[in-house]
């Protein structure tokens, strides 16, 4: 009889928590039935609410939101697309003639979901007759930049403007704009195109939108990169220059006569793929590859958001010359502190001024390659050497009126010889520049009274 009472317990046990069980089951349920529910529901009402943007407002969005409701925080996903009416496929990722429509597609998630899929409505809105304009911005590797601010100002004559910023394959759309000319621009900050252009209207395009078709731009922008150059063998130097193949001019770096062993780009040259070239001077005629086919040019790869290091070594040949008080070398005088000299890149129309130091040399004598014109002269009071003064006063020497001599090799002027009146001896591997009247000259150069130079 015990016997049977226990087994009696035991089965009214069980039937009570498998009924217990199958509540919970119940409970749980209906409660993620619920969730679902709202969840539809907060995705339909995201839907209708996408339905009231503005056109221009839906290109490209990508917004997350938060919403509680009935204790359950539920996250909402809201995005919105171009796509083609004839293939069905975003219109920045395919070939398409057009964008037709705007796919809106809000996505809800919940803690409770957990790995399970989210609750997804889509929506397609036709834009009013008109045209579509769409950008896309590439960089260097010719992936989408995402985070570009794009302005179309128009129609022509208009002066007002649609903006927008691209999202992560570097596109944006205006759709259903008026049909007309529109000037298009885009940036961002710590972003240059290809000539290390930074900020509109630098990087403006034109654009003809037409009713019923699209219009594509494109555009190449990526973070900015730097170059710093050191002047080989400690030399100083004013200006160097970077150039790529894929620019359309060069851009040059520095100050003119302003003097340093290493000067520092600003962060804006593009990072191409291609190293860039770089040497001294302020423009191409100064490359030196080609006033000597056997020297080559240094060269640097930019990357992105950094300086190039180690930095490029750039060659700035000397033009070793010294400036006599005498007639020759049989009567030299004195090494003249203070002459004024006036030296003349030919080739890039740049005009450098500098003055002799106490042994008669230039203060500055490292020079790009290049081709020159010189003259030296002594001014009105002319200079010094110790105690003495007026050394080489309202004297001018000019080498060989009219022409040029070329810094030609890392040393200097091949044909520095020629540049003195020494009939071409050196004078301890300098040119000998001789001011006191009645010196002889050699190979068309000129000594003549004067006090300024060109």
């Amino acid at each position: 009889m015990l016997i049977e009472v226990m087994v009696s317990a035991m089965l009214v046990a069980l039937i009570v928590v498998a009924t217990l069980n199958g509540f919970d089951v119940t409970n749980r349920l209906t409660a993620d039935e619920r969730s679902h529910a709202q969840a539809d529901a907060l995705a339909q009402q995201d839907e209708d609410r996408l339905r009231g943007f503005q056109v221009s407002a839906l290109s490209g969005l990508n917004e997350t939101r938060k919403v509680t409701y009935n204790g359950t925080e539920y996250t909402i996903k809201s995005t919105a697309k171009f796509v083609s009416d004839a293939t069905g496929t975003e219109s920045c990722t395919a070939a398409a003639a057009s964008a037709d429509y705007i796919q809106t597609t809000s996505e809800v998630t919940w803690p409770a979901l957990k790995t399970r899929a989210p609750v997804v409505e889509t929506g397609l809105i036709a834009p009013h007759v008109g045209g579509s304009l769409l950008v896309q911005v590439f960089n260097a590797s010719g992936v989408g930049v995402p985070g570009m601010t794009v302005t179309a100002t128009g129609p022509s004559p208009s002066t007002g403007t649609e903006t927008g910023t691209t999202g992560a394959n570097g596109c944006v759309v205006f759709g259903s704009v008026e049909p007309g000319e529109y000037k298009v621009t885009t940036h961002q900050t710590g972003y240059v195109e290809k000539n290390g252009n930074e900020e509109p209207p630098s990087s403006e395009q034109a654009a003809a939108v037409v009713n019923g078709s699209t219009t594509k731009k494109i555009f190449e922008f990526d973070r900015g990169g730097a170059i710093k150059v050191t002047f080989a063998s400690a030399a100083s130097s004013d200006q160097w220059l970077a150039f790529n193949t894929s620019m359309t001019t060069f851009r040059t770096f520095g100050t003119a006569e302003i003097y340093n062993t290493a000067v520092t780009s600003p962060a804006t040259l593009f990072p191409f793929t291609a190293p860039y070239t770089v040497y001294a001077g302020s423009c191409e005629s100064d490359d030196p590859h080609v006033i000597n086919a056997a020297v080559t040019d240094s060269t640097a790869t930019v990357v992105g958001g950094s300086t190039v290091e180690p930095s490029p070594a750039v060659t700035v040949p000397p033009v070793a010359i010294k400036v006599w008080s005498g007639k020759s070398k049989a009567s030299p005088g004195f090494q003249i502190e203070g002459a004024q000299v006036w030296i003349e890149d030919t080739g890039c129309k740049t005009i450098r001024k500098s003055v002799t130091t106490s042994a008669g040399a230039l203060l500055h004598p490292n020079m790009p390659f290049g081709k020159y014109r010189l003259c030296v002269t002594g001014g009105p009071e002319g200079g010094k050497n110790g105690v003495k003064k007026e050394l080489g006063k309202k004297r001018k020497y000019t080498y060989k009126e009219g022409t040029t001599f070329t810094n030609d090799t890392a040393a200097g002027p091949s044909a520095l010889a020629t540049m003195t009146d020494d009939s071409g001896t050196l004078n301890e591997g300098a040119a000998a520049v001789y001011l006191e009247n009645g010196a002889t000259v050699n190979a068309g150069a000129e000594l003549t009274e004067g006090t300024t130079c060109p």
